[in-house]
């Protein structure tokens, strides 16, 4: 939420390498959780271990609470979150963002690093702005009060505002200096009235997009935690068994 953003911070989310090994560190913790309680479970199984399956039991239990939790969060605090992070992210686009022409000449600039975070985002997400496209083009903006001269001409609407042929490997490449070779309309920068103008912010695409995928994700939920409770008592259940058995030995 700090307006304080450095070069470093920015240039560490550009290049993604710091997000990218965190994410790597979290699976193999995560997987090496998972293949640790399921050896519980095998082995205890096929030995007949009391101990081994009472630790799976419990750690599968433990896996099941934290998932419901985290359920419940996320729906809790949904909305919260973006009614707090909406007002800061408008006024980091019209703080930061600058015209193409003066973000690829300095990408060493913070709000050249920003600012091309903020292309790829609507690049890849075919929106522009926060909201919408008023928030970059605004009276007041950095944008907007800066030199606009891109390719001899002054550009009225953001570049990467335009809809894109080849996305993808402009994306893997993020070569902004030759975009204009991807723009469908290539008169679009200078034309506020283009068709080919994206016009919804990426705020809501990314909205619609969540929810698209919200029924899956919900469905998907209930059937792992049905399934983790179904182990869970069949673990108790051979648990009780094995120690009436051993009692009545």
């Amino acid at each position: 939420g700090s307006d304080n953003i450095n070069n470093e911070t920015l240039m560490s989310y550009k290049s993604s390498t710091s997000t990218l090994v965190a994410a790597a560190y979290v699976i193999l913790v995560f997987g090496a959780l998972s293949f640790l309680i399921g050896f519980c479970g095998c082995c205890g199984a096929i030995r007949e271990s009391s101990c081994l399956l009472s630790i799976y039991a419990g750690a599968v239990s433990i896996v099941l609470i934290v998932e419901i939790a985290g359920g419940i969060a996320a729906g809790v605090f949904r909305a919260q979150i973006g009614t707090e992070m909406l007002p800061t992210l408008r006024r980091l686009e019209a703080t930061r963002y600058l015209p193409i022409n003066l973000a690829v000449s300095n990408d060493s600039n913070p709000n050249a690093v920003f600012s091309s975070l903020v292309n790829y985002a609507q690049v890849s997400m075919s929106c522009c702005g926060v909201s919408s496209m008023s928030d970059i083009t605004g009276v007041n903006t950095l944008w907007t009060n800066s030199s606009r001269q891109y390719n001899g001409k002054t550009i009225v609407v953001p570049v990467t505002c335009c809809k894109m042929n080849k996305k993808d490997e402009l994306l893997s490449h993020q070569n902004w200096t030759r975009i204009d070779d991807y723009l469908i309309d290539r008169n679009c920068p200078y034309n506020a009235s283009s068709s080919q103008i994206n016009k919804e912010g990426c705020y809501d695409k990314l909205n619609s997009y969540i929810d698209r995928y919200t029924l899956a994700i919900i469905v998907v939920g209930i059937l792992v935690g049905m399934f983790e409770i179904i182990c869970v008592v069949m673990a108790c259940s051979m648990v009780q068994k094995i120690r009436s058995e051993r009692q009545n030995v």
